[in-house]
C-alpha cells in the first residue's frame, strides 16, 4: 500500500520505514528533519514538515492509502483527522501508551501516571478524537519500549487490564506490530495493547 509514516525519524519510526519497505509498501516518510534519514533506501518519497502543520500534513496525505503515526498526541490527531477527511484517506494507525487505560498493576500504573500525567491525559484525548473521527482507525498502545534485538513476535490483547505479555517491548517488534495492524482490516475500530512476548 501507499503508506505515509508520521514521526519517521523517531526510534520506532525508523524501524517502520525499514520494515515497511521490506514488505513492499510504497513508503513516504514525513519528518521535521528528513536529513536524519540518510541511509534509508527504497523510500517512495520524503516530506519535510511538522505534524502540527495542517498544510504540510494535508499535502503529504494526498494519494496515500493509509497513515501510520509513530507518534501520538491530540494536536497530531486533530491535524491528521482534518487532513484525512479532506483528502478522503480513511485508514490510520496511531500509537499510544498501554498505561493510558490500565489500572493494574496498581503501583506501577500509579507511579507512571504520577510522573507522566500530562502526556497520558493528552494521549487519552487523542484516542477519543480518533474514536469519534469516523475514520478507519486503530490505536496501538505500546508498553515500555527498548532498543533490544527483536523477538519477532509480540503479545496483543484488547482489554485494559489484560495480562500475559512482558512489560518491555523492543521498538523493532513494536514497528512490526504497527505494520501488521495497518495491513489488517479486521483491526479497524480496535485499540490494541501491544506488549513483549513472554
Amino acid at each position: 500500500m501507499k503508506l505515509l509514516v508520521i514521526g519517521a525519524t523517531g526510534r520506532t519510526g525508523k524501524h517502520v520505514l525499514t520494515q515497511g519497505v521490506e514488505r513492499g509498501h510504497e513508503i513516504t516518510a514525513f519528518a521535521r528533519r528528513p536529513e536524519l534519514l540518510t541511509g534509508h533506501t527504497g523510500l517512495a518519497d520524503v516530506r519535510r514538515g511538522d505534524a502540527h502543520d495542517l498544510d504540510a500534513v494535508r499535502e503529504a496525505v494526498q494519494g496515500q492509502d493509509a497513515v501510520l503515526a509513530a507518534v501520538g498526541g491530540s494536536r497530531i490527531a486533530s491535524t491528521l483527522i482534518t487532513a484525512m477527511r479532506e483528502s478522503g484517506v480513511r485508514r490510520v494507525v496511531m500509537t499510544s501508551s498501554r498505561s493510558v487505560p490500565a489500572t493494574r498493576p496498581r503501583l506501577a500504573v500509579t507511579l507512571a501516571w504520577l510522573f507522566l500525567r500530562a502526556a497520558y491525559v493528552d494521549l487519552a484525548r487523542a484516542e477519543g478524537m480518533l474514536q469519534a473521527s469516523l475514520l478507519d482507525w486503530s490505536i496501538a498502545r505500546g508498553t515500555m519500549l527498548n532498543d533490544k534485538p527483536p523477538a519477532g513476535r509480540v503479545h496483543i490483547d484488547f482489554e485494559a487490564d489484560a495480562t500475559g505479555g512482558a512489560m518491555q517491548l523492543s521498538r523493532a517488534d513494536f514497528a512490526m506490530a504497527l505494520l501488521d495492524t495497518v495491513e489488517n482490516p479486521a483491526l479497524i475500530g480496535q485499540a490494541l495493547g501491544i506488549c513483549g512476548p513472554k
